[in-house]
């Protein structure tokens, strides 16, 4: 069975397709985050965006969007290149799928990106995929409605195998200011991680 599911629409399978394809001849670094890397590491859910964090040097933007257009992306290239320089975060196009771009500013994102491998997504396409201790930690961070479902998700689909040092020890540097989230997290991980794991 391979990861690519119809139902997410032709707009986004192509463009995860074309952009991923595009990332890897450049050599850029990148790691799939949001829905579609929930999908691919726990289940299949509706989204309707495409989520990265990349890594590039702001001298490599011009090429990789002159590029990026060519194979249909709908983009401004004084737009992102300000946005994603001077705000961290910029948006690009295909048909209807958005793909959003997160620069990795805080180090959470940057173990996030390290740690991503790559991920089969159709037969002839594999995908650079955040792992879901990267994964719950970008959602801990945004946690709104869906993402906290997702992060439920997620250690229930890994729970054998999921690295909780990790996520404390990442979300330490905001254990204190966000103590509300931080229950939570512990909460759910005693939910659905802990009665399976002895040694935890």
């Amino acid at each position: 069975m391979q990861p690519k599911n119809t139902e997410l629409g032709d707009d986004i399978n192509t463009a995860l397709e074309r952009i991923t394809d595009v990332f890897h001849r450049r050599s850029i670094r990148y790691a799939l985050i949001g829905g579609i890397a929930t999908i691919l590491r726990g289940r299949v859910r509706l989204t309707i965006d495409v989520d990265f964090i990349l890594d590039i040097p702001q001298i490599a933007l011009p090429g990789l969007l002159e590029e990026l257009v060519e194979n249909g992306f709908e983009l401004d290239p004084l737009v992102v290149i300000k946005e994603y320089v001077q705000q961290s975060m910029t948006s690009i196009r295909f048909g209807s799928t958005t793909i959003d771009w997160l620069k990795p500013i805080l180090p959470v994102y940057s173990r996030t990106l390290n740690e991503a491998n790559l991920t089969p997504w159709s037969e002839s396409h594999q995908v650079r995929t955040a792992k879901p201790e990267g994964l719950i930690l970008t959602k801990l961070l945004a946690f709104r409605a869906q993402d906290k479902e997702d992060i439920e998700t997620l250690l229930i689909a890994n729970r054998e195998d999921i690295d909780v040092s990790i996520i404390r020890d990442e979300w330490a540097a905001f254990a204190k200011l966000e103590a509300e989230r931080t229950a939570w997290l512990e909460a759910a991980i005693a939910k659905h991680v802990t009665p399976y794991r002895s040694e935890l």
